[in-house]
């Protein structure tokens, strides 16, 4: 598994990695596999109880953990840069969508447009019983590609 570098956000991913032993982000070759990425602010390890919240957070945990990992990995960064940039596809998983769909549609829409002004990802957004932490409604992965 050499070829595979696995990262984590400081903070609640680290903790997750160190305490459950698993990563948030996996990069091979030029293709970066992000998972796991929920509403909870990874330093304060604060969860909204509030969906429309959790879902800017989630976009803004994605963002930030594929910098983090591009500049660990020593690629050149423009201040102009983001995340999302480079993503190519966006599953989103929600507790209980059937209750929130139209909420959760429209804040989908606006945060993809907001983060992704140039391009227009893939999306999936898929309706779950429930998450790993209870205080979680939604959950993110992406599929990066690093040109």
């Amino acid at each position: 598994m050499a070829s595979l570098r696995y990262h984590a956000l400081p903070g609640f991913g680290v903790d997750c990695r160190e305490k459950y032993g698993f990563s948030d982000a996996c990069l091979i070759g030029n293709r970066l596999v992000v998972t796991g990425q929920t509403g909870i602010n990874p330093l304060t390890r604060e969860t909204s109880p509030k969906i429309e919240e959790q879902i800017a957070q989630a976009f803004k945990n994605i963002d930030d953990l594929i910098i983090h990992t591009l500049i660990k990995e020593g690629h050149a960064i423009k201040e102009v840069d983001s995340g999302w940039d480079y993503v190519v596809k966006l599953r989103a998983f929600f507790v209980g969508l059937s209750e929130t769909r139209e909420v959760a549609r429209e804040n989908m829409v606006h945060y993809i447009k907001k983060w992704c002004p140039r391009h227009q990802p893939l999306f999936t957004m898929v309706g779950i019983e429930s998450l790993p932490f209870p205080e979680h409604l939604v959950e993110f992965e992406v599929d990066v590609w690093i040109p």
